[in-house]
Protein backbone atom coordinates (compact mmCIF):
# COMPACT_ATOMS: atom_id res chain seq x y z
CA UNK A 1 0.00 0.00 0.00
CA UNK A 2 2.93 2.15 -0.73
CA UNK A 3 0.89 3.90 -3.83
CA UNK A 4 0.00 6.91 -2.74
CA UNK A 5 1.70 10.02 -1.90
CA UNK A 6 2.11 11.90 1.37
CA UNK A 7 0.15 15.28 1.05
CA UNK A 8 -0.40 18.13 3.37
CA UNK A 9 -3.98 17.31 3.79
CA UNK A 10 -2.70 14.81 5.62
CA UNK A 11 -0.25 16.54 8.02
CA UNK A 12 -2.90 19.27 9.28
CA UNK A 13 -5.40 16.05 9.72
CA UNK A 14 -3.22 14.87 11.92
CA UNK A 15 -2.54 18.40 13.88
CA UNK A 16 -6.32 18.84 13.86
CA UNK A 17 -7.07 15.38 15.37
CA UNK A 18 -8.75 13.69 12.66
CA UNK A 19 -5.88 11.59 11.67
CA UNK A 20 -4.05 9.24 13.92
CA UNK A 21 0.22 9.64 14.20
CA UNK A 22 0.32 6.20 13.44
CA UNK A 23 -1.18 5.98 10.69
CA UNK A 24 0.67 8.91 9.16
CA UNK A 25 3.13 6.78 10.31
CA UNK A 26 2.65 3.76 8.63
CA UNK A 27 2.34 6.32 5.63
CA UNK A 28 5.61 7.54 5.44
CA UNK A 29 7.08 4.20 5.99
CA UNK A 30 5.72 2.55 3.23
CA UNK A 31 6.29 5.80 0.99
CA UNK A 32 8.44 8.95 2.20
CA UNK A 33 10.97 6.20 2.96
CA UNK A 34 10.76 4.61 -0.64
CA UNK A 35 12.69 8.33 -1.18
CA UNK A 36 9.36 9.45 -3.51
CA UNK A 37 10.52 13.17 -4.45
CA UNK A 38 6.58 14.31 -5.12
CA UNK A 39 6.15 13.38 -0.98
CA UNK A 40 9.47 15.28 -0.45
CA UNK A 41 8.13 18.22 -2.07
CA UNK A 42 4.68 18.11 -0.04
CA UNK A 43 6.44 17.35 3.14
CA UNK A 44 8.87 20.55 2.56
CA UNK A 45 6.18 22.80 1.63
CA UNK A 46 4.17 22.03 4.86
CA UNK A 47 7.05 22.67 7.13
CA UNK A 48 7.62 25.56 5.24
CA UNK A 49 4.16 26.83 5.98
CA UNK A 50 4.39 25.87 9.57
CA UNK A 51 7.46 28.26 10.20
CA UNK A 52 6.25 31.07 8.58
CA UNK A 53 5.69 34.27 11.32
CA UNK A 54 2.14 33.62 12.47
CA UNK A 55 1.57 37.36 11.67
CA UNK A 56 2.48 36.83 7.95
CA UNK A 57 0.18 34.07 8.19
CA UNK A 58 -2.82 35.90 9.51
CA UNK A 59 -2.18 38.62 6.37
CA UNK A 60 -2.07 36.05 3.78
CA UNK A 61 -5.36 34.55 4.80
CA UNK A 62 -7.21 38.51 5.35
CA UNK A 63 -5.88 38.91 1.37
CA UNK A 64 -7.23 35.76 0.19
CA UNK A 65 -10.86 36.21 1.92
CA UNK A 66 -10.97 39.59 -0.31
CA UNK A 67 -9.87 37.57 -3.87
CA UNK A 68 -12.62 34.48 -2.56
CA UNK A 69 -15.51 36.45 -4.14
CA UNK A 70 -13.65 37.85 -7.44
CA UNK A 71 -13.34 33.95 -7.90
CA UNK A 72 -16.27 32.62 -7.00
CA UNK A 73 -17.95 34.41 -10.19
CA UNK A 74 -16.25 32.80 -12.56
CA UNK A 75 -16.15 29.26 -11.46
CA UNK A 76 -20.11 29.85 -11.32
CA UNK A 77 -20.41 31.25 -15.07
CA UNK A 78 -18.02 27.48 -15.81
CA UNK A 79 -20.50 25.91 -14.00
CA UNK A 80 -23.56 27.20 -15.75
CA UNK A 81 -22.15 26.87 -18.79
CA UNK A 82 -21.02 23.20 -18.19
CA UNK A 83 -24.94 22.59 -17.52
CA UNK A 84 -25.82 24.10 -20.84
CA UNK A 85 -23.36 21.79 -22.56
CA UNK A 86 -24.49 18.35 -20.01
CA UNK A 87 -27.91 19.17 -21.39
CA UNK A 88 -27.32 19.36 -24.96
CA UNK A 89 -25.48 15.77 -25.03
CA UNK A 90 -28.18 14.36 -23.51
CA UNK A 91 -30.21 14.95 -26.03
CA UNK A 92 -28.31 13.86 -28.63
CA UNK A 93 -27.80 10.31 -29.32
CA UNK A 94 -24.50 8.87 -27.96
CA UNK A 95 -23.27 8.21 -31.90
CA UNK A 96 -23.89 12.14 -32.01
CA UNK A 97 -22.38 13.20 -28.51
CA UNK A 98 -19.07 11.71 -29.41
CA UNK A 99 -18.59 13.70 -32.95
CA UNK A 100 -20.22 17.38 -30.90
CA UNK A 101 -16.98 16.55 -28.79
CA UNK A 102 -14.61 15.83 -31.84
CA UNK A 103 -15.63 18.90 -34.29
CA UNK A 104 -15.75 21.38 -30.91
CA UNK A 105 -13.38 23.98 -31.30
CA UNK A 106 -13.89 25.74 -28.01
CA UNK A 107 -16.43 24.23 -25.81
CA UNK A 108 -16.60 20.95 -23.78
CA UNK A 109 -13.63 21.33 -22.47
CA UNK A 110 -13.91 22.94 -19.09
CA UNK A 111 -13.23 20.90 -15.58
CA UNK A 112 -16.80 21.12 -14.84
CA UNK A 113 -18.26 19.29 -17.37
CA UNK A 114 -15.67 16.44 -16.89
CA UNK A 115 -17.53 16.20 -13.41
CA UNK A 116 -20.68 16.77 -14.51
CA UNK A 117 -20.33 13.48 -16.79
CA UNK A 118 -18.99 11.62 -14.02
CA UNK A 119 -21.72 11.95 -12.03
CA UNK A 120 -24.09 11.30 -14.72
CA UNK A 121 -22.01 7.95 -15.22
CA UNK A 122 -22.18 7.09 -12.06
CA UNK A 123 -25.83 7.59 -11.41
CA UNK A 124 -26.30 5.22 -14.46
CA UNK A 125 -24.28 2.26 -12.99
CA UNK A 126 -26.96 0.80 -10.81
CA UNK A 127 -29.08 -1.51 -14.15
CA UNK A 128 -26.85 0.49 -16.82
CA UNK A 129 -23.35 -0.56 -16.74
CA UNK A 130 -23.00 0.35 -20.54
CA UNK A 131 -24.28 3.47 -20.34
CA UNK A 132 -22.19 4.52 -17.44
CA UNK A 133 -19.23 4.01 -19.45
CA UNK A 134 -20.16 5.72 -22.21
CA UNK A 135 -20.48 8.42 -19.79
CA UNK A 136 -17.03 8.32 -18.15
CA UNK A 137 -15.84 7.83 -22.28
CA UNK A 138 -16.69 11.36 -22.98
CA UNK A 139 -15.35 12.43 -19.56
CA UNK A 140 -12.43 11.50 -20.46
CA UNK A 141 -11.88 12.40 -23.34
CA UNK A 142 -13.74 16.08 -21.95
CA UNK A 143 -10.42 16.26 -19.94
CA UNK A 144 -7.82 15.71 -22.94
CA UNK A 145 -9.45 18.37 -24.73
CA UNK A 146 -7.78 20.79 -22.31
CA UNK A 147 -4.62 19.47 -20.61
CA UNK A 148 -3.37 22.74 -19.54
CA UNK A 149 -5.71 22.73 -16.33
CA UNK A 150 -4.53 23.33 -13.40
CA UNK A 151 -6.19 20.01 -12.28
CA UNK A 152 -5.94 17.96 -15.59
CA UNK A 153 -4.30 15.18 -13.78
CA UNK A 154 -7.09 14.58 -11.14
CA UNK A 155 -9.61 14.64 -13.76
CA UNK A 156 -7.95 12.50 -16.11
CA UNK A 157 -7.11 9.80 -12.79
CA UNK A 158 -10.97 10.21 -12.09
CA UNK A 159 -12.29 9.94 -15.75
CA UNK A 160 -9.85 6.69 -16.26
CA UNK A 161 -11.00 4.85 -12.71
CA UNK A 162 -14.82 6.00 -13.66
CA UNK A 163 -14.07 3.87 -17.17
CA UNK A 164 -12.46 0.96 -15.29
CA UNK A 165 -15.43 0.76 -12.39
CA UNK A 166 -18.03 0.78 -15.58
CA UNK A 167 -16.01 -1.91 -16.93
CA UNK A 168 -15.99 -3.90 -13.70
CA UNK A 169 -19.78 -3.73 -13.65
CA UNK A 170 -20.04 -5.53 -17.05
CA UNK A 171 -17.52 -8.38 -16.06
CA UNK A 172 -14.71 -6.69 -17.66
CA UNK A 173 -12.40 -7.36 -15.51
CA UNK A 174 -9.19 -7.62 -17.35
CA UNK A 175 -9.71 -4.25 -19.00
CA UNK A 176 -10.41 -2.99 -14.86
CA UNK A 177 -7.44 -3.58 -14.35
CA UNK A 178 -5.67 -2.27 -17.32
CA UNK A 179 -7.30 1.25 -16.61
CA UNK A 180 -6.35 1.21 -12.70
CA UNK A 181 -3.14 0.68 -13.43
CA UNK A 182 -3.14 3.54 -15.85
CA UNK A 183 -4.93 5.59 -13.17
CA UNK A 184 -2.18 4.45 -10.89
CA UNK A 185 0.85 5.41 -12.83
CA UNK A 186 -0.50 9.03 -13.18
CA UNK A 187 -1.06 9.38 -9.66
CA UNK A 188 2.21 8.12 -9.11
CA UNK A 189 4.08 9.91 -11.69
CA UNK A 190 2.61 13.68 -11.84
CA UNK A 191 2.25 13.43 -8.02
CA UNK A 192 -1.74 13.52 -7.73
CA UNK A 193 -1.98 14.09 -4.01
CA UNK A 194 -5.94 15.28 -3.62
CA UNK A 195 -7.59 12.59 -0.87
CA UNK A 196 -10.42 13.25 -2.43
CA UNK A 197 -8.78 11.53 -5.88
CA UNK A 198 -7.15 8.94 -4.05
CA UNK A 199 -9.64 7.81 -1.75
CA UNK A 200 -12.23 7.50 -5.02
CA UNK A 201 -9.18 5.39 -7.54
CA UNK A 202 -9.22 3.12 -4.07
CA UNK A 203 -12.96 3.29 -3.14
CA UNK A 204 -13.48 1.51 -6.83
CA UNK A 205 -10.49 -0.65 -7.16
CA UNK A 206 -11.78 -2.32 -3.85
CA UNK A 207 -15.38 -2.65 -5.31
CA UNK A 208 -13.03 -5.16 -8.13
CA UNK A 209 -11.05 -6.43 -5.35
CA UNK A 210 -14.52 -6.97 -3.65
CA UNK A 211 -15.63 -8.73 -6.82
CA UNK A 212 -12.69 -11.16 -7.98
CA UNK A 213 -13.12 -12.53 -4.06
CA UNK A 214 -9.75 -10.85 -3.26
CA UNK A 215 -10.95 -9.79 0.17
CA UNK A 216 -8.09 -8.87 2.14
CA UNK A 217 -7.07 -6.64 -0.56
CA UNK A 218 -10.24 -4.75 -1.04
CA UNK A 219 -10.46 -4.70 2.96
CA UNK A 220 -7.53 -2.40 2.60
CA UNK A 221 -8.64 0.05 -0.22
CA UNK A 222 -11.81 0.62 1.11
CA UNK A 223 -10.75 1.14 4.76
CA UNK A 224 -7.95 3.55 3.40
CA UNK A 225 -10.98 5.03 1.31
CA UNK A 226 -13.45 5.86 4.21
CA UNK A 227 -10.19 7.60 5.94
CA UNK A 228 -9.09 9.65 3.23
CA UNK A 229 -13.32 10.55 2.27
CA UNK A 230 -12.84 12.08 5.86
CA UNK A 231 -10.05 14.07 5.64
CA UNK A 232 -12.13 15.68 2.11
CA UNK A 233 -15.07 16.37 4.75
CA UNK A 234 -17.27 14.17 1.82
CA UNK A 235 -19.35 11.90 4.04
CA UNK A 236 -21.53 10.39 1.41
CA UNK A 237 -18.67 9.07 -0.21
CA UNK A 238 -17.45 7.79 3.24
CA UNK A 239 -20.57 6.06 3.60
CA UNK A 240 -20.59 4.13 0.27
CA UNK A 241 -16.85 2.75 1.21
CA UNK A 242 -18.13 1.63 4.59
CA UNK A 243 -21.11 -0.04 3.10
CA UNK A 244 -18.58 -1.66 0.23
CA UNK A 245 -16.51 -3.04 3.26
CA UNK A 246 -19.68 -4.43 5.12
CA UNK A 247 -20.66 -6.73 1.82
CA UNK A 248 -16.53 -7.55 2.16
CA UNK A 249 -17.18 -8.59 5.37
CA UNK A 250 -20.72 -10.52 4.28
CA UNK A 251 -18.99 -12.47 1.39
CA UNK A 252 -16.53 -14.03 3.39
CA UNK A 253 -18.84 -14.93 6.39
CA UNK A 254 -18.41 -12.07 8.93
CA UNK A 255 -21.73 -11.22 9.06
CA UNK A 256 -21.63 -9.53 12.45
CA UNK A 257 -18.98 -6.92 10.86
CA UNK A 258 -21.44 -6.60 8.11
CA UNK A 259 -24.14 -5.28 10.33
CA UNK A 260 -21.74 -2.83 12.48
CA UNK A 261 -20.41 -1.76 9.37
CA UNK A 262 -23.36 -1.02 7.82
CA UNK A 263 -24.72 0.67 10.82
CA UNK A 264 -21.45 3.00 11.09
CA UNK A 265 -21.96 3.94 7.25
CA UNK A 266 -26.18 4.73 8.20
CA UNK A 267 -24.51 7.14 10.76
CA UNK A 268 -22.85 9.26 8.43
CA UNK A 269 -25.85 9.93 6.47
CA UNK A 270 -27.96 12.72 6.64
CA UNK A 271 -31.16 13.79 5.30
CA UNK A 272 -29.74 15.43 2.35
CA UNK A 273 -27.23 12.29 1.10
CA UNK A 274 -27.68 10.46 -1.76
CA UNK A 275 -31.12 8.44 -1.63
CA UNK A 276 -29.48 5.39 -3.26
CA UNK A 277 -26.59 5.49 -0.26
CA UNK A 278 -29.53 4.93 2.52
CA UNK A 279 -31.18 2.42 -0.71
CA UNK A 280 -28.10 0.30 -0.34
CA UNK A 281 -27.47 0.63 3.31
CA UNK A 282 -30.51 -0.24 4.56
CA UNK A 283 -31.49 -3.53 1.99
CA UNK A 284 -27.86 -4.44 2.41
CA UNK A 285 -28.68 -4.36 6.64
CA UNK A 286 -31.70 -6.58 6.03
CA UNK A 287 -29.72 -8.84 3.77
CA UNK A 288 -27.41 -9.25 6.26
CA UNK A 289 -29.61 -9.74 9.30
CA UNK A 290 -31.34 -12.47 6.95
CA UNK A 291 -27.99 -14.23 6.04
CA UNK A 292 -27.16 -14.43 10.31
CA UNK A 293 -30.44 -15.92 10.63
CA UNK A 294 -32.18 -13.14 12.53
CA UNK A 295 -35.45 -13.17 9.78
CA UNK A 296 -37.56 -11.38 12.33
CA UNK A 297 -35.64 -8.51 12.57
CA UNK A 298 -35.11 -8.25 8.86
CA UNK A 299 -38.64 -8.40 8.13
CA UNK A 300 -38.96 -5.69 10.75
CA UNK A 301 -36.61 -3.77 8.74
CA UNK A 302 -38.25 -3.79 5.42
CA UNK A 303 -41.54 -3.25 6.72
CA UNK A 304 -39.78 0.02 8.30
CA UNK A 305 -37.83 1.03 4.75
CA UNK A 306 -40.73 0.67 2.89
CA UNK A 307 -41.31 4.09 2.03
CA UNK A 308 -37.65 4.31 0.75
CA UNK A 309 -38.36 1.33 -1.86
CA UNK A 310 -41.10 3.23 -3.07
CA UNK A 311 -38.75 6.13 -4.31
CA UNK A 312 -36.95 2.95 -6.12
CA UNK A 313 -39.20 1.75 -8.88
CA UNK A 314 -36.50 0.18 -11.46
CA UNK A 315 -36.44 -3.28 -12.01
CA UNK A 316 -32.90 -3.86 -10.36
CA UNK A 317 -33.94 -2.72 -7.41
CA UNK A 318 -37.47 -4.10 -7.00
CA UNK A 319 -36.30 -7.45 -8.09
CA UNK A 320 -33.97 -7.81 -5.21
CA UNK A 321 -36.52 -6.80 -2.82
CA UNK A 322 -38.36 -9.41 -4.01
CA UNK A 323 -35.83 -11.78 -3.80
CA UNK A 324 -35.00 -10.53 -0.40
CA UNK A 325 -38.53 -11.38 0.78
CA UNK A 326 -38.50 -14.78 -0.94
CA UNK A 327 -35.34 -15.55 1.53
CA UNK A 328 -37.33 -14.66 4.47
CA UNK A 329 -40.19 -16.64 3.65
CA UNK A 330 -38.22 -19.63 2.67
CA UNK A 331 -36.29 -19.31 6.23
CA UNK A 332 -39.61 -19.05 8.05
CA UNK A 333 -40.87 -22.32 6.68
CA UNK A 334 -43.37 -20.54 4.10
CA UNK A 335 -42.67 -22.33 1.32
CA UNK A 336 -45.71 -21.06 -1.18
CA UNK A 337 -45.08 -17.64 -0.39
CA UNK A 338 -41.16 -18.45 -1.19
CA UNK A 339 -42.13 -20.00 -4.41
CA UNK A 340 -43.90 -16.97 -5.60
CA UNK A 341 -41.40 -14.42 -4.82
CA UNK A 342 -38.66 -16.87 -6.13
CA UNK A 343 -40.25 -17.61 -9.63
CA UNK A 344 -41.67 -13.46 -10.10
CA UNK A 345 -37.70 -12.70 -9.46
CA UNK A 346 -36.49 -15.35 -11.28
CA UNK A 347 -38.85 -14.38 -14.43
CA UNK A 348 -38.09 -10.77 -14.13
CA UNK A 349 -34.12 -11.31 -14.26
CA UNK A 350 -34.57 -13.16 -17.42
CA UNK A 351 -36.93 -10.53 -18.99
CA UNK A 352 -34.12 -7.82 -18.62
CA UNK A 353 -31.03 -10.46 -19.30
CA UNK A 354 -29.58 -10.56 -16.05
CA UNK A 355 -28.44 -14.39 -16.64
CA UNK A 356 -26.60 -14.70 -13.54
CA UNK A 357 -29.18 -13.64 -11.48
CA UNK A 358 -31.65 -15.46 -12.71
CA UNK A 359 -29.38 -19.00 -12.53
CA UNK A 360 -28.64 -17.79 -8.83
CA UNK A 361 -33.01 -17.60 -8.04
CA UNK A 362 -32.51 -21.05 -9.52
CA UNK A 363 -30.70 -22.39 -7.27
CA UNK A 364 -33.19 -20.69 -4.40
CA UNK A 365 -36.09 -22.46 -6.11
CA UNK A 366 -34.13 -25.99 -6.10
CA UNK A 367 -33.40 -25.79 -2.87
CA UNK A 368 -37.42 -24.80 -2.35
CA UNK A 369 -38.36 -27.92 -4.09
CA UNK A 370 -35.95 -30.33 -2.73
CA UNK A 371 -37.41 -29.69 0.72
CA UNK A 372 -40.77 -30.59 -0.60
CA UNK A 373 -39.55 -33.47 -2.71
CA UNK A 374 -40.78 -31.95 -5.56
CA UNK A 375 -38.22 -33.79 -7.97
CA UNK A 376 -39.42 -33.70 -11.39
CA UNK A 377 -39.44 -29.80 -10.64
CA UNK A 378 -35.94 -29.35 -9.79
CA UNK A 379 -35.11 -31.33 -12.95
CA UNK A 380 -37.25 -29.04 -15.05
CA UNK A 381 -35.00 -26.38 -13.41
CA UNK A 382 -31.61 -27.56 -14.18
CA UNK A 383 -32.76 -27.90 -17.86
CA UNK A 384 -33.50 -24.08 -18.02
CA UNK A 385 -30.27 -23.12 -16.27
CA UNK A 386 -27.98 -24.72 -18.83
CA UNK A 387 -29.41 -22.12 -21.80
CA UNK A 388 -29.30 -19.23 -19.46
CA UNK A 389 -25.46 -20.04 -18.40
CA UNK A 390 -24.49 -20.47 -21.91
CA UNK A 391 -25.61 -17.33 -23.15
CA UNK A 392 -23.28 -15.46 -20.42
CA UNK A 393 -20.30 -17.55 -21.66
CA UNK A 394 -19.44 -18.99 -18.34
CA UNK A 395 -16.39 -20.22 -17.96
CA UNK A 396 -15.96 -24.05 -18.43
CA UNK A 397 -15.37 -25.34 -14.71
CA UNK A 398 -18.94 -23.45 -13.71
CA UNK A 399 -20.33 -25.39 -16.70
CA UNK A 400 -18.96 -28.56 -15.98
CA UNK A 401 -20.35 -27.78 -12.25
CA UNK A 402 -23.72 -27.28 -13.55
CA UNK A 403 -23.77 -30.11 -16.05
CA UNK A 404 -23.07 -31.76 -13.48
CA UNK A 405 -25.58 -30.90 -11.21
CA UNK A 406 -28.55 -31.57 -14.34
CA UNK A 407 -27.22 -35.09 -14.33
CA UNK A 408 -27.74 -35.51 -10.83
CA UNK A 409 -31.09 -34.27 -10.68
CA UNK A 410 -31.98 -36.15 -14.29
CA UNK A 411 -31.33 -39.17 -12.21
CA UNK A 412 -33.03 -37.82 -9.10
CA UNK A 413 -29.83 -37.80 -6.75
CA UNK A 414 -29.28 -34.15 -6.51
CA UNK A 415 -29.46 -33.05 -2.41
CA UNK A 416 -29.82 -29.60 -1.06
CA UNK A 417 -25.68 -29.84 -0.02
CA UNK A 418 -24.69 -30.34 -3.93
CA UNK A 419 -26.94 -27.45 -4.72
CA UNK A 420 -25.29 -25.34 -2.36
CA UNK A 421 -21.62 -26.16 -3.16
CA UNK A 422 -22.77 -24.96 -6.63
CA UNK A 423 -23.81 -21.73 -5.38
CA UNK A 424 -20.61 -21.64 -3.86
CA UNK A 425 -18.40 -22.61 -6.59
CA UNK A 426 -20.15 -19.94 -9.21
CA UNK A 427 -19.55 -17.51 -6.36
CA UNK A 428 -16.13 -17.95 -5.96
CA UNK A 429 -15.56 -17.81 -9.99
CA UNK A 430 -17.39 -14.22 -10.31
CA UNK A 431 -20.84 -15.77 -11.42
CA UNK A 432 -23.90 -14.91 -9.27
CA UNK A 433 -21.81 -12.19 -7.55
CA UNK A 434 -25.82 -12.07 -5.39
CA UNK A 435 -23.83 -10.45 -2.04
CA UNK A 436 -26.23 -7.59 -1.95
CA UNK A 437 -27.41 -4.54 -3.83
CA UNK A 438 -23.72 -3.04 -3.50
CA UNK A 439 -22.46 -4.42 -6.61
CA UNK A 440 -24.93 -2.36 -8.34
CA UNK A 441 -23.30 1.24 -6.58
CA UNK A 442 -20.06 2.83 -8.09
Amino acid sequence: MDDIHISRELYQAVEQGELSRDVLGDLQAQHLLARCPHCRVEAEAYAFRRKADPSTWRRFLQSLSLLIPRWMAPEERELRGARRELAELLALSPEDREGRLTTARSRFRSPSLVRLLLEESRRRLPGQPAEALHFAELAWKVANRNPGTPEFYELYVLATAARANACRAQDENSQAEELFALARQIMDKHGVTDPAVIARVDDLMGSLRKDQRRFPEAERLLKRAAVLYGLARSHDDQARALIKLADTYCARGSFGQAIETTQTALGLLGPQSDPFLHLCAHYNRAFYLVSAGHLDEAADQLEMDEPLYRRFPEPWARLRLLWLRGDIAAGKGDLAAAEQAYLETREGFIVHQWGYDAAMVSLDLAILYLRAERLTDVQQLAEEMLPIFQAQDVDRESMAALRLFQAAAHRREVTVDRVRELAARLRQTGAGRRISMTSLSS
